[in-house]
């Protein structure tokens, strides 16, 4: 994307994007593609928005700003993405693939998750950008350190220290029958019998508090008076406080997602509702106008949110409750910690996820969200994976998923507070008004280019090109050398010199015949006799325009003149804009007289032939990252030093290949080329000389030099000094 239009950018992120979160979510096709299929999509835009901007940020001679940019740029779209629409998605989080990173995950302790992929990002770019230099060693080892210091330093954040009470946690991992999961059903009664008897062995041996996951209770404890008596009568039992997992009813025939508290005496003591519904799995956006989705009968009523961050007292210890997919959004989870929670519980189902990854996608979620509130967090699934989660981010006790089992643990509690907990999300903030202020920059510079000096000749008082005198030095021999390539040009050779010569004194033509067999040699014989500053070279045979523009060429040097014009015989580049290039070349080493710059004209052509001469244009810049609107242009004027460099190293290819290769050669090196408007016109006689070898050999030669230079991670000027579009 570093280097592409801003709407093949948008392309690239997109389809990327399509790929990415389709794997990431492939756990949601069993739903129906309905529920995939969409996600998918609205995740694949945000990374299509990437897509679009980072071409704008990116700036290759300046690769750490630039690195900086678009890792700040991913971090405040993957923030929105985390909030918009319908509250926001954030599976896929690039942060959270660091869950296992401890010299990296400290960070997250102040920034929140939103760091962490900031420094993921910004390493991945640095990388990038130095493994592009390799052939510049110093430069190169400076971004890769710089990358491996961005990983380690963070190691050095101290972590706050968990010096509360302990309690006793056992997890009652019910589970349930796999084939159920999968079909959507959980027979409700079934499960919450799982988790009675499973309860019941605690009996032995009592912990401090018993938790049962999200969903434990699929019926109303309260409306259903067999199930309240069981549940009450097991709690008794053990004797212990429990937190269970319930669904229960709500007004306007809705229903509420809880976390019910039940005292050791089995009587409800207090409730939490979740805050967080999932759109389309606890509530239908818009069910009026969707109700024809046939998978949206699996959600036959809407869960009512609760509004309350609610904290449970268990012997002292502030517990707070976040249900499933509360802990998927960082802000939220602070939030708990933020109103005094001491211990982190997160009540999930999970179980109609099957065997897939998503289950243990849960956990690193909550192992980045441990970090982040400085609190061990309790993960408490029906089917698992249930697992206890240290302040580090460290897993130290799991389950496997189907097996009902009791995962049980001393977990120490903790009433300190991280710079997360107190500033919340500033970090996703401040990359955000970076961004603003980046692509503010951009658009003065943009305004600033579009108000820069017009084209050579088409300046606002500038004088007429025909009265203007031409900036080149004065002298006995011409100054300035026009190269004429011919072949068969008998009709239009005589018009096209008389032309030339008519610009100035200090102009003079050197015409190279392949030995044209309809006599085009004769006529500018003739016309030398009478004008000496024409000049003819006669070969033996077609040996092809580049021989012939590198010959030339080295009778330009050779003879000191002091700009090189080439020029076609056929009357498709026109005398009268001879001026036009002579003028720009004494502010510019290189112009090229241009079709596809504001005031340039293509007359006589097919829509195709544009067509073609536009996309091989565009192939160009793509492959080459070659700031020119018209590449292959063969009317360009060039300073006499140009053409020296130039030559001094072997040009390889013929054809428009042979005017890319130099254009891009002299960009390369440094040399200021611009681009001024001329009328091209189809030639009037004679056949055109482009064919499928010729076609081939740009596609294939552009390539090469595009791939070469990327794998020698070389960069060039940035950007033209003359307009160009």
């Amino acid at each position: 994307m570093r280097s592409v239009a801003a709407r093949r950018g948008t392309a690239a992120g997109f389809v990327f994007g399509l790929v990415f979160y389709g794997v990431v979510l492939y756990w949601l096709i069993p739903f129906g593609v309905i529920a995939w299929a969409p996600l998918v999509v609205s995740q694949a835009a945000y990374a299509a928005l990437f897509g679009w901007l980072v071409p704008v940020l990116w700036v290759d001679a300046r690769p750490v700003r630039s690195a900086a940019a678009v890792a700040a740029l991913w971090t405040s779209i993957d923030w929105i993405r985390g909030d918009w629409p319908l509250g926001g998605f954030t599976w896929g989080a690039i942060g959270n693939t660091q869950h296992g990173n401890g010299f990296l995950l400290p960070l997250a302790s102040v920034t929140g998750v939103w760091g962490v992929t900031f420094v993921v990002v910004l390493v991945n770019a640095l990388l990038l950008s130095a493994g592009r230099r390799v052939g510049e060693r110093g430069r190169s080892l400076a971004l890769a350190g710089g990358a491996a210091a961005l990983v380690m330093v963070p190691a050095l954040i101290p972590l706050p220290a968990t010096v509360g009470p302990r309690l006793d946690v056992a997890v009652v991992q019910g589970s349930v029958d796999k084939r159920q999961a999968a079909g959507f059903y959980l027979r409700s009664r079934q499960v919450a019998e799982n988790h009675i008897r499973l309860h019941r062995s605690l009996a032995q041996d009592p912990p401090d508090l018993a938790v049962w996951p999200e969903n434990s209770l699929d019926v109303d404890p309260t409306a259903d008076p067999g199930l309240a008596a069981e549940v009450t009568g097991v709690v008794r039992a053990v004797g212990v406080p429990t937190l269970a997992g319930a669904v229960t009813d709500a007004p306007g025939d809705r229903f509420l997602n809880q976390v019910l508290y039940y005292s050791g005496q089995g009587r409800i003591l207090d409730r939490y509702s979740k805050i967080h519904p999932v759109p389309f799995g606890e509530y239908v956006p818009l069910r009026p106008i969707l109700g024809w989705v046939e998978q949206l009968r699996y959600v036959p009523r809407d869960i009512a949110p609760g509004h309350q961050f609610h904290l449970f007292d268990v012997r002292g210890v502030r517990v707070a409750t976040p249900i499933c997919f509360e802990n998927a959004f960082p802000d939220l989870f602070r939030r708990f910690v933020a109103d005094g929670a001491n211990l982190m519980i997160v009540a999930t189902n999970d179980s109609s996820y099957a065997d897939s990854a998503a289950s243990r996608e849960h956990v690193t979620m909550s192992q980045m969200r441990a970090v982040e509130t400085g609190r061990w967090v309790v993960q408490a699934a029906i089917s698992g994976e249930s697992a206890i989660v240290d302040p580090r981010g460290r897993v130290l006790r799991s389950t496997d998923l189907f097996v009902p089992t009791i995962l049980r643990f001393d977990v120490p509690t903790s009433s300190a507070r991280t710079l997360y907990v107190r500033l919340g999300d500033w970090f996703p903030w401040a990359c955000g008004f970076a961004v603003a202020i980046g692509l503010a920059a951009w658009a003065r510079r943009r305004r600033g280019s579009g108000a820069r000096t017009p084209p050579a000749g088409e300046r606002e008082g500038a004088v007429p090109a025909q009265q203007a005198p031409l900036p080149i030095s004065g002298g006995g021999e011409p100054q300035v050398l026009v190269i004429l390539p011919t072949y068969n040009e008998r009709e239009t050779i005589g018009r096209v010199l008389a032309g030339v010569v008519a610009v100035g004194p200090e102009v003079g033509a050197l015409v190279v015949d392949d030995d044209s067999p309809d006599g085009t040699g004769e006529v500018v014989a003739v016309m030398a006799e009478h004008e000496p500053r024409v000049h003819l070279v006669r070969r033996s045979g077609k040996l092809g325009l580049a021989s012939a523009y590198r010959l030339g060429f080295a009778k330009a040097i050779e003879q000191g003149v002091d700009v090189v014009v080439e020029m076609d015989a056929d009357l498709s580049h026109r005398p009268e804009d001879l001026p036009r290039l002579l003028r720009a070349v004494a502010e510019h080493d290189v112009v090229i007289g241009s079709r596809y710059v504001p005031g340039g004209q293509v007359s006589n052509w097919s829509r195709a032939r544009v067509a073609l001469s536009r996309a091989g244009n565009g192939y160009a810049r793509l492959a080459l990252g070659l700031p020119l609107a018209d590449a292959t242009s063969g009317f360009r004027a060039y300073r006499r030093p140009v053409l020296e460099k130039l030559l001094a190293e072997h040009i390889s290819s013929d054809g428009y290949a042979f005017q890319i290769e130099l254009a891009y050669r002299a960009w390369k090196a440094g040399f200021d080329v611009a681009e001024v408007p001329i009328t091209f016109r189809e030639r009037e006689h004679g056949r055109s000389k482009l064919s499928r070898r010729i076609v081939a050999e740009a596609l294939v030669n552009v390539a090469r030099w595009g791939l070469r230079d990327r794998l020698r991670r070389r960069s060039g000027p940035r950007v033209p000094s003359a307009p160009s579009p």
